[in-house]
Formats: structure tokens, C-alpha cells, sequence
């Protein structure tokens, strides 16, 4: 990306929001309007964090000052995924996604579970004092808080109208549905409508956590696929390890629970972290069948099991009142973030399902 061209569009922007905006330009001339999210140091926020900058900010084990994310949720046009106002959010599956992406230019990329946790963490510490902030339509197109505030529907129905579901047009919602409550923020960060936002480098396999360290899920070489070579799990004393190593964090359903297998995809409680999970049944696969569900909480087993600063960094367990969790502990699950709050992260998606996503920006 070329920041030194300074064409008309990108100076109003940035003159009008003193830098926090600016807008890039794909390999096509198509515009990314994008935010700014300074480098940070954890500690910073909470002691609860760890310490140290931000996994976002450590790319191929370079430190870069700052990342960009797509101001408004991702709308493919002419084959690569531009973020602008006024367009509805496109729906594809992750490998589109990065395809889109990462053809546009380089630097740019599908959104990354680390960059997505940066921003997360600023909403809830900075703008929130440890609280979510952020509010979002449900899923007719009204405010969850506030039914007289509303967003405009992707459909073209009226807010409001429950005959069918909707995503919203980018951007038209108040300004309490971005990041910072603010007018130059990421845009519709909280969404009514499950799992959420699709995002690179995080993974659960068969209940194991599986990360791409840092945010090198940015770089363009990355294999960011299930078996990709790039992914570690994480020990309960935060190190990184190979998958499939012995006593890594995993996310289960509760021990008392059973698996079903009854036809019906039901909700067996709040997810449990532990290092060990229960086997579903074989046939189910990547299929989508029972699931742990939980709002504001996580079990952990046993009781004095480690929770390391890393889990909190990446916002991979409940940090806030109002965040979900949800998981299904079987098959290749990719993440959704921002389903009802900023730090909700469902992982019970099969690589194939679409959603919406962001671009983001690094340096490379």
C-alpha cells in the first residue's frame, strides 16, 4: 500500500478524523476505508493481559507500530473484499475470504484473531473500563438496548420487521455500534446474528486451541488452512506447542454432560476448559450437532486449572458480562467474533459455512 500518494478522497479523511482514518487503494483502485489501531502494550489495559506488546503488533517476528482494520465489514466487489459505508456485507466461506484478500494488494489481509482481540481489548478496557461498550442491532435491525435506534437493512425490509433476518447496510447504524462509540470507529463490531465475523488464525480442532502465534496469520505466505504447518496449541503455562501435544488447552462440554446424538443440535451448558475432552460420536465429523453455549463465563476443569495471560490477550474466554462463548468440541471449527458483543468468540463453524469478515492492513 502506497500512504505517500495523497489523492483528495484520502486527505478529507484523514484531515477530518486528525489520522485515525485513512483510506487505501486495492491493486484494482478500489478503496479500504481503515482505522488506525496504535501499538499497545498490554499491561496498559489490565494486569490480567500479561505483559508485553500485543501479539497484533508482532508480524514475522518484526514489531510494527500500528495495524489498520477495515473501517466497515467486507464487500466484495470486482473479486476482492473493499470496506466502504452504504453496501451490505458480503457472505462467503474462508477460503474465498482470503483469496479475496490477499489478491488485493500486499499487506492486506483477512482480518486476524490477534488484530480483532487488539481492537476488542480496547474497547472494553479503554473505552469501557472493563465493560462492553459497544451495543449492535439484534436480529431485525433494531438496537438491543434501544428499540429506537436502528440501522438500515441489508434486505431493504423495515427495522424491526420479524419475518426474516437481516444483516445491516455498513455503517448506517448509531454511532454505540463501533469500537470506540465514536464517529471515525470500526463500524458494526457487535452483530445480532451468530456465529459473527470469520477470522484468520484460530482454529479448534477436536476441542484443541489451535493459534497462529503473534499476528503472522497477516503474512501472505501463511498456510492458514486446518493443517497448516504455522498453527500451535497452547500449554496451560501459555507456552506454544506442537498440536496434538499432551495436556494443551482444550474447550469441552461440561463433564456431566453427555452427547445427545438425537437428531437435535442441543445446548449441553457452559463450555468447559480443560485439557482432555470427551469424544462425540465418530460419524459426526465436521457436522454441526450438540454444543456447549454460555454468556459472561467459562467452566474450567479442574477448578485450579491455569488460565494463562494469553488466553485473555486473544479475548478466548468471556472477558466481559455479555460476551458468548460457544464451541463445538468435535471436527475443524473456525472462529466468529463480535456475535453480541465485542469479546464473543463461537467456534462451531465448519470451514465451509459463510459469514462476514474485515480487511485489515499491516506493513510487510
Amino acid at each position: 500500500m502506497i500512504f505517500s500518494v495523497k489523492d483528495s478522497l484520502r486527505q478529507a479523511v484523514e484531515a477530518a478524523s486528525g489520522g485515525l482514518n485513512t483510506v487505501l487503494y486495492t491493486k484494482k483502485g478500489q478503496p479500504i476505508f481503515a482505522r488506525a489501531i496504535p501499538k499497545f502494550r498490554v499491561e496498559t489495559l489490565h494486569p490480567s493481559l500479561g505483559s508485553g506488546v500485543h501479539p497484533a503488533f508482532m508480524v514475522g517476528g518484526r514489531e510494527v507500530s500500528e495495524i489498520w482494520i477495515g473501517m466497515y465489514p467486507s464487500h466484495i466487489a470486482n473479486g476482492e473484499a473493499v470496506s466502504v459505508p452504504g453496501v451490505p456485507p458480503s457472505l462467503e466461506h474462508f477460503n474465498a475470504w482470503v483469496l479475496a484478500t490477499r489478491n488485493m494488494g500486499p499487506g492486506l489481509h483477512l482480518l486476524t484473531n490477534a488484530e480483532w482481540a487488539a481492537m476488542a481489548l480496547l474497547s472494553i478496557y479503554a473505552i469501557g473500563n472493563g465493560n462492553d461498550p459497544v451495543s449492535g442491532p439484534d436480529p431485525y435491525g433494531r438496537d438491543r438496548t434501544n428499540p429506537a435506534l436502528f440501522g438500515r437493512r441489508s434486505d431493504g425490509k423495515v427495522p424491526g420487521d420479524t419475518s426474516s433476518i437481516s444483516y445491516m447496510i455498513t455503517g448506517s447504524g448509531p454511532l454505540s455500534w463501533r469500537h470506540d462509540r465514536g464517529p471515525f470507529g470500526i463500524a458494526d463490531v457487535s452483530l445480532g446474528i451468530s456465529p459473527g465475523y470469520l477470522v484468520a488464525g484460530l482454529a479448534l480442532v477436536n476441542g484443541e486451541i489451535r493459534i497462529i502465534p503473534d499476528n503472522d496469520a497477516a503474512l501472505p505466505n501463511v498456510d492458514l488452512s486446518p493443517s497448516g504447518p504455522a498453527w500451535r496449541a497452547i500449554m496451560p503455562d501459555g507456552s506454544l506447542v506442537a498440536p496434538g501435544t499432551a495436556g494443551t488447552l482444550k474447550y469441552d462440554i461440561p463433564p456431566t454432560a453427555s452427547y445427545s446424538d438425537n437428531g437435535v443440535a442441543d445446548n449441553l451448558g457452559t463450555p468447559t476448559l480443560r485439557t482432555q475432552v470427551r469424544s462425540a460420536p465418530a460419524s459426526w465429523g465436521d457436522a454441526d450437532h450438540d454444543f456447549a453455549l454460555a454468556t459472561g463465563s467459562i467452566n474450567l476443569d479442574p477448578s485450579n486449572l491455569t488460565v494463562p495471560p494469553i488466553l485473555r490477550a486473544l479475548a478466548l474466554i468471556p472477558l466481559t458480562s455479555n460476551a458468548t462463548i460457544s464451541v463445538r468440541p468435535y471436527g475443524t471449527r473456525l472462529a466468529g467474533r463480535g456475535y453480541l458483543g465485542v469479546g464473543s468468540v463461537w467456534m462451531r463453524t465448519n470451514p465451509s459455512f459463510s459469514q462476514p469478515a474485515y480487511v485489515a492492513y499491516v506493513p510487510i
